[in-house]
């Protein structure tokens, strides 16, 4: 029998075989414990109390990590961009590939992603493997997340700094005729030559989109294949949230905040979280709280779990600027329109009144999906703008009728994957293929 020699001690290669398995296995809890992550998520809220050796609790790295890294280390491959808009704002956006010329499987158009108001991308990442941007992903979609200028990912600019107010002085046109056509144009550039681009947004991200398709319906014609509204943000005339109360009071808010100089400290996402976070994750009862309360926008009946609030606050508040706020205030006063400059209309208009933006101009297929538990942009004002679209625009719609799942749930719900992203990819199939 061969024999190998180990120190003084001499064994079989059976024996060796044995002590391999045992160093292997040592090596692999070392590595493991130095690799392990301590709890940071309960499913219930009497867990989070003894979360750190409650063995009901978890890791959710959605908690703690950014938006690239959560795409890295769920195993995705993960490229940025720097978009610079003719205005001087460098926008990020972080892409999925999918490559049609590399992989046969891949599907050929690309697909953006547009988040809602105060938010970033990483809402379409934070429900593990059953998030939105990874749901796409595995049907074989070259995915792209857009951040618009104020957020978190897109602070940067050629000559001015978030400490400038001018840097805040930007609304929801600047982001519809201005950020996206940017995107959309660095998107193409690094896409399959005539392929068009299937737009997904959320909340305010819908709102977006019909700016700019409505604003350039041509153009947008040959840029965007298809657009999917999540919870359709139109005209909010009907909307349910008591948050709709101050929307009248939207000029004086802007005009005090200006005054004091704040604007900065109420935009972005650093001071916003610094002031809404540690009160909220200080206890379980403040989380309970505190998720209350934003449902008092989203709907009090929700699909969202305590497991998903850290998750929730590790990536809102994500930043944006008062005057987009204001210029979201109009829609719930039920107009649809470029900014509202009152007195200086005329300076900046030519007329008394902003221009609406009217979207029976769009020139692109419409599918629209929303809940009936929606307070911040409920069924009536969905309805509302399907029957406002022209005719060839309205692709179809898709109405999520359970009891428990409202605004913020088509990003954070439990079953987001399997009343929303699944069926969604079906359409989205179905489309591409006509």
């Amino acid at each position: 029998m061969t024999e190998i020699r180990t120190g003084n001690m001499k064994m079989s290669p059976k024996v060796r075989t044995s002590v391999s398995e045992v160093l292997f296995a040592f090596t692999l809890l070392i590595f493991s414990t130095a690799n392990a992550q301590d709890n940071n998520v309960c499913p219930t809220f009497k867990d989070y109390y003894t979360m750190k050796n409650n063995s009901n609790c978890w890791y959710d790295l959605a908690a703690e990590s950014s938006a690239p890294e959560i795409i890295r280390r769920m195993g995705y491959p993960v490229v940025t961009y720097k978009v610079q808009t003719p205005d001087g704002y460098i926008l990020t956006m972080f892409r999925i590939p999918n490559d049609h010329s590399k992989n046969p499987n891949a599907r050929y158009h690309p697909i953006y992603l547009q988040h809602g108001l105060v938010a970033t991308c990483a809402t379409f990442l934070g429900k593990g493997k059953d998030s939105l941007a990874f749901v796409l992903s595995d049907a074989g979609y070259d995915v792209w997340l857009g951040n618009y200028r104020g957020n978190a990912y897109s602070e940067e600019h050629i000559n001015l700094t978030v400490y400038d107010q001018e840097y805040w002085n930007h609304g929801m046109d600047e982001v519809a005729l201005v950020d996206l056509p940017a995107s959309f144009n660095t998107i193409l550039k690094y896409t399959a030559p005539g392929s068009k681009i299937i737009f997904i947004g959320h909340s305010l991200g819908t709102a977006v989109s019909l700016m700019y398709t409505a604003e350039y319906p041509d153009i947008s014609s040959r840029v965007v294949k298809m657009l999917v509204l999540l919870c359709p943000a139109y005209t909010l005339s009907n909307m349910i949230s008591p948050y709709r109360t101050p929307a009248p009071m939207g000029d004086f808010v802007l005009d005090t905040i200006r005054r004091l100089r704040l604007e900065r400290i109420v935009s972005q996402a650093q001071e916003l979280r610094r002031l809404v976070v540690p009160p909220c994750m200080e206890s379980p009862e403040m989380m309970q709280n505190c998720m209350q309360m934003y449902n008092l926008f989203y709907g009090p009946n929700t699909d969202l779990g305590p497991e998903s609030i850290p998750v929730y606050f590790n990536q809102l508040p994500g930043g944006t600027s008062i005057k987009i706020l204001n210029h979201a205030a109009d829609l719930v006063l039920g107009n649809f329109r470029k900014y509202n400059y009152k007195r200086l209309n005329y300076k900046v208009y030519g007329r008394k009144s902003p221009p609406i933006y009217n979207i029976k101009k769009l020139k692109v297929p419409v599918y629209l999906v929303y809940t009936s538990q929606d307070w911040a942009t409920p069924e009536a004002d969905a309805l509302n703008l399907w029957r406002n679209l022209p005719k060839s625009s309205r692709y179809g719609m898709l109405k999520i009728n359970r009891n428990t799942f409202n605004h913020i749930d088509m990003v954070f719900g439990r079953h987001a994957r399997e009343w929303v992203y699944d069926p969604l990819v079906r359409v989205l199939n179905k489309a591409i293929s006509e």
